[in-house]
């Protein structure tokens, strides 16, 4: 993890958009929104799922849960990543999207 980029950026959208009301409004809209397992189960367009396995906010049982209900998802775990994306694996995503949008084509 890049702290010196993580904490520039954090401040920066912590100034941009502090909004304490936010949270308790992202988390009622999640608890409003209900499983979606079923409206997954639905989805037909070819599905990359990426994931880091130390995800604080989305645990990795969620990002398997995704995976599972979309019919023929593709999981890809990042160990050791929480919720972000970090610079050196910036290039490993993007040939993962990459080698997934050609696979799709």
């Amino acid at each position: 993890m890049d702290e010196a980029r993580l904490l520039a950026a954090t401040a920066a959208a912590f100034r941009r958009a502090r909004d304490p009301g936010g949270v308790a409004r992202q988390f009622a809209a999640i608890q409003a929104s209900g499983d979606r397992t079923e409206r997954l189960r639905g989805i037909v367009a070819p599905t990359l799922v990426l994931h880091g396995d130390a995800d604080p906010l989305v645990q990795l049982p969620g990002g398997q849960a995704t995976a599972t209900a979309i019919p023929g998802a593709r999981l890809i775990t990042f160990p050791g990543i929480g919720h972000d994306l970090p610079r050196p694996l910036w290039s490993r995503i993007i040939d993962e999207i990459a080698a997934h949008a050609a696979a799709a084509s």
